[in-house]
């Protein structure tokens, strides 16, 4: 798995996300979005998954944990263009919608 971060213009956080996520690569995801959520400049995270091919339901939790600590901190939290079989299993498992909702 690779991750790229940057902020933009705005204070949004943008983490572009490539390969899969499971247990051996969640710690790395978990640990980028915090950091990039506790940068005072900040005012929402948006995590593109475009390149994601796989995603069990370790990084599921780590999304869902990421949203809480978003919500928390009064950022917004995004995940954006899903590929069609990370969509389907964050669909079955109820978190799509919550996930992917934009507060703009």
């Amino acid at each position: 798995m690779n991750i790229s971060t940057h902020v933009v213009a705005g204070g949004v956080g943008r983490l572009s996300v490539a390969g899969e996520i499971d247990m051996d690569t969640v710690g790395e995801l978990d640990a980028t979005m915090s950091e990039v959520m506790t940068r005072s400049d900040v005012t929402k995270l948006v995590v593109d998954f475009a390149e994601v091919t796989f995603c069990d339901s370790s990084g599921i939790a780590a999304l869902d944990r990421a949203y809480a600590a978003a919500a928390e901190r009064g950022i917004g939290f995004q995940l954006v263009n899903l590929q069609p079989i990370v969509r389907r299993a964050l669909e079955i498992t109820g978190v799509l919608e919550g996930l992917t909702r934009s507060d703009d």
